[in-house]
């Protein structure tokens, strides 16, 4: 290795490398600064250049040709970043370190060098402003001062293409979660390089001040950014003329203080040129003096407009939501820290409206991701349009907003204000000749009341939110001390259930179906019980909410399933006639994908035909994103010879057209439906529609929670199938199924007396 290296080195490449400016293209507005360079010093070449491995890499240079560069052991950049100090050398002969250097003894023939290292940390030098001629010379006063200057532009351009950098970064990791985000990024992007190539064009000058003759000098870059064509006298009134009242004041007085004190400054200010155009300009000034006189004051007046608008539209970017704009998590986060702040030295609430659109998934999946970015939209614009200049509504992500409200005058006034949201949601819209529903659900809690700090506040918000959806969703809830109960128990009984299932706790019971017609026992539905090794056996009353949680649910069904066939299996191993075995199916297994496969594959496993099996689902499955999924899967089973019976019909969402789309086999009617049809006229009309309709279509029908006698009959006198209920049996463990086929009289079950045909098995 044939030249020096910096003591830093390793870090000084990581720094240059992490810039990422190396493989660029050309930087316009630094063969700009070269070229004012050149100007301003009077010399032939100036060069801006980065220091690799290997080779002094330019970046913009002026009047000396195309190259692109030098090796590192012949460039003078080499020498220059091994300080943070400006290498000056005033005769390059006379120098040993550079008498013999190829561009001494050769082309360009460099006599003079004046060389500022780039550093964007201290002491870390990626490259350097290089200013040279085929002279000797010494330095002229100010000369240093300008040359500082300089290379503070050149470093704010390499700041301006880092934050590109990283704005860049942020934009495409945006994308992958965000399609209309990704068409702004793009945009933004390409406002951002036109930007930037806007900005490299000569956006810079230099003006200088002699303080005895108050003679004012420009440079052409000063007329540029004044709109004035170069050769006019420039004269202190002329320049201070383009700026607004309170800025030529701000400015005029920095400038006779500069002049007392000899205190350089510098100042961005507003500005409108000569087209009225307003802009935003930094200007610096620096003294050249003989001891306490003042000579001289010079500096660099620069265009910032652009790179001060970019700043703003990246952060507007980084703190709002890209489809409704209005603030995110993080600048919420923000604005209720500094509200609870406030509120608490002022010794007043803070309101916390926790929103969530109802049924918002079911938009996207019917009607499209079109029509659900229609809906957060609408919705963004009414809750803003709820509240006032000093409150807050953000996105905080999918179909849930916030609303701070920064300044209640009571606690009450919190929920009033929800109340006031809910109505102003209910409203329905159109879109695309779509009637579209914004309802919503609100939690609410009041700071200090619900929480001092925003952690406490959002998290009580969101159990109050829980509460409201619970509820029957489209109402409003405020916290209660007692909901974190709720919450905390729901939690630990989730935490049980795992448990229970590691344990083998969770196990199916047996529920016989009877034929209405004969009194014999056709199948069995598999009901899970919780073993609970304290309380005994438990049915769904007491966990049924886990089934909520779709992980916990899948985890349940395929034990289920499990342990369902073996004890079909066991039950055939004994001869004993049990008919079929239905299982009940949740959203989230059919979600999980392959059930099809799943259940098949359990069924060959256990060695049973396909038509010992039925499969039970709710009307809800059928609807959203994997209705697809859903039909896929009914249909490869229905093929195999699997029976699918619909649970619950009449409660759900499904539309009589899901009875064609989909193979159902058998329609459950609801027990809630069976349970007054002796005493109610309407539930014993929606019973009979229920099964007429199932004949007509070749559905049988099945009744749920059959209890008495008269319901049997009337199910019976109107062509029901099969029922099911404590007329019957309750839920039996597999054990006692096999005794309870054994013992089990069909003529009691059509001609017996109320009561429980099994009392005991």
């Amino acid at each position: 290795m044939d030249f020096p290296l910096p003591d830093n080195e390793a870090e000084r490449l990581a720094e240059l490398h992490a810039l990422d400016i190396l493989r660029s293209a050309s930087a316009e507005a630094l063969d700009g600064v070269c070229v004012l360079a050149r100007q301003m010093f009077d010399v032939p070449y100036a060069c801006i250049g980065l220091v690799n491995e290997d080779r002094h890499i330019f970046k913009a240079n002026s009047g000396w040709g195309d190259t692109d560069g030098t090796s590192r052991a012949h460039s003078f950049g080499t020498w220059t970043i091994l300080s943070s100090e400006t290498l000056f050398i005033p005769d390059t002969r006379t120098d040993p370190r550079f008498a013999s250097n190829i561009y001494v003894t050769g082309p360009p023939h460099i006599r003079f060098y004046l060389g500022s290292p780039l550093a964007l940390r201290p002491g870390v030098n990626i490259g350097s402003l290089c200013i040279f001629g085929c002279e000797p010379r010494e330095l002229r006063p100010g000369d240093l001062a300008l040359l500082s200057h300089l290379t503070r532009i050149i470093i704010d351009q390499f700041r301006l293409h880092q934050a590109n950098q990283r704005a860049k970064r942020e934009l495409e990791h945006r994308r992958a979660s965000q399609c209309l985000l990704e068409t702004q990024s793009r945009e933004l992007w390409r406002r951002q390089t036109l930007l930037a190539q806007t900005e490299r064009m000569a956006r810079v000058g230099g003006w200088e001040y002699d303080v005895a003759s108050a003679r004012l000098s420009w440079s052409d870059g000063v007329f540029r950014i004044y709109g004035l064509t170069p050769g006019l006298e420039p004269t202190t009134a002329l320049a201070q003329s383009y700026f607004p009242s309170e800025a030529r004041q701000h400015f005029q007085k920095r400038f006779e203080a500069a002049l007392r004190t000899a205190e350089p400054f510098e100042l961005e200010l507003p500005f409108i040129n000569a087209q009225g155009h307003h802009r935003l300009i930094r200007k610096t000034c620096e003294l050249e003096t003989d001891g306490a006189r003042v000579l001289r004051a010079f500096g660099i007046l620069q265009d910032i407009t652009e790179q001060k608008e970019a700043e703003q539209r990246m952060w507007h970017m980084a703190n709002h939501d890209a489809l409704t704009d209005l603030p995110n998590r993080g600048l919420m986060r923000e604005k209720l820290d500094l509200a609870v702040r406030r509120a608490r030295r002022a010794s007043h609430n803070v309101g916390v409206l926790l929103v969530d659109l109802d049924h918002f998934k079911d938009v996207n999946d019917t009607l499209g991701h079109d029509a659900g970015d229609a809906l957060l939209v609408e919705a963004a614009r009414r809750l803003s349009g709820c509240v006032d200049d000093a409150d807050t509504v953000a996105r905080l992500g999918g179909d849930e907003f916030i609303v701070l409200l920064s300044r209640l005058t009571s606690p009450a006034e919190g929920m009033a204000v929800a109340q006031q949201l809910l109505a102003v949601l209910a409203q329905p819209f159109s879109y695309r000749r779509s009637t579209l529903s914004c309802q919503g659900s609100i939690g609410v809690t009041v700071a200090p009341i619900h929480g001092s700090d925003p952690l406490t506040l959002l998290k009580n918000a969101d159990i109050a939110l829980y509460r409201a959806k619970s509820a029957g969703r489209g109402v409003a809830v405020e916290y209660d001390p007692r909901m974190q109960q709720a919450t905390e128990s729901r939690i630990q009984l989730a935490a049980r259930i795992r448990l229970a299932l590691r344990h083998g706790e969770l196990v199916p019971y047996y529920q016989p179906k009877v034929s209405l017609t004969n009194g014999e026992i056709v199948g069995f539905e598999a009901l899970m019980r919780w073993h609970h090794p304290r309380r005994g056996v438990l049915g769904p009353q007491d966990f049924g909410e886990v089934f909520d949680d779709p992980q916990l649910s899948i985890e349940i069904g395929e034990q289920l399933l499990g342990q369902a066939t073996r004890d079909m299996a066991r039950w055939a191993a004994m001869n004993c006639p049990f008919g079929h075995v239905a299982i009940n199916v949740s959203s989230a297994e059919f979600s999980r994908g392959h059930l099809a496969e799943r259940v098949l594959a359990a069924l060959a496993a256990a060695r049973l035909a396909p038509e010992l099996m039925v499969v039970e689902v709710t009307e809800s499955v059928f609807l959203g994103r994997s209705m697809e999924t859903v039909r896929q899967s009914l249909q490869a089973l229905s093929h195999a010879g699997v029976k699918i019976s619909l649970d619950d019909f009449g409660t759900g969402y499904a539309s009589l057209t899901h009875l064609k789309q989909f193979p159902v086999d058998r329609i459950k009617i609801d027990r809630s439906f069976v349970q007054d049809l002796e005493h109610d006229a309407d539930d014993a009309a929606i019973v009979r529609a229920v099964i007429h309709l199932g004949r007509s279509l070749g559905i049988e029908t099945v009744a749920e929670g059959v209890e008495t006698r008269a319901q049997a009959a009337y199910l019976r006198a109107n062509g029901c199938d099969f029922a099911q209920g404590f007329l019957y049996a309750r839920a039996l463990p597999a054990s006692r199924v096999p005794a309870l086929m054994e013992g089990w009289c069909a003529a009691d079950a059509v001609h017996g007396s109320d009561g429980p045909l099994v009392v005991a098995v």
